[in-house]
């Protein structure tokens, strides 16, 4: 299949690489399939990109680089995927991640679905990197 998208241009994938997410991605609920796009030049970031609306992608981060003992209280793990949305911004230092509302795709059905965490601890906008690192780097 091919689709166009804003940021990416033309992409050319599989149909078996699309997640399908029933519920959307918070505030997107009406975009429902996606596909995960690895940017040599955006690692480590990962975009999950819409084939719905080409205007739509978010940029996602394993949230173990920032936070090596994240869990969420997902009991399949090996079997899912758990990534966090990034809020990018034009002075890098501003830049967050979502900690609470991961997005955990199930790796062998291809299904998404961001979860909002109960935990407390896990912020809605985590610093990107603390002051006293460097910004992450691929």
């Amino acid at each position: 299949m091919k689709w166009k998208n804003r940021q990416f241009g033309e992409l050319d994938f599989d149909d078996d690489h699309v997640l399908t997410f029933p519920q959307g991605i918070i505030g997107f609920e009406d975009c429902r399939r996606f596909i995960l796009v690895n940017d040599e030049d955006s690692q480590p970031f990962r975009w999950l990109v819409s084939i719905e609306d080409e205007d739509i992608s978010f940029p996602l981060i394993n949230p173990q680089i920032l936070v090596p003992d994240y869990e969420t209280s997902n009991k399949q793990k090996g079997e899912a995927t758990v990534l966090v949305v990034a809020t990018l911004k034009k002075e890098i230092e501003d830049s967050t991640v979502n900690l609470r509302s991961p997005v955990v795709i199930m790796n062998e059905s291809r299904t998404g679905k961001q979860i909002i965490l109960d935990e407390e601890a896990y912020a809605l906008q985590h610093p990107l990197f603390l002051a006293s690192q460097t910004p992450v780097k691929g």
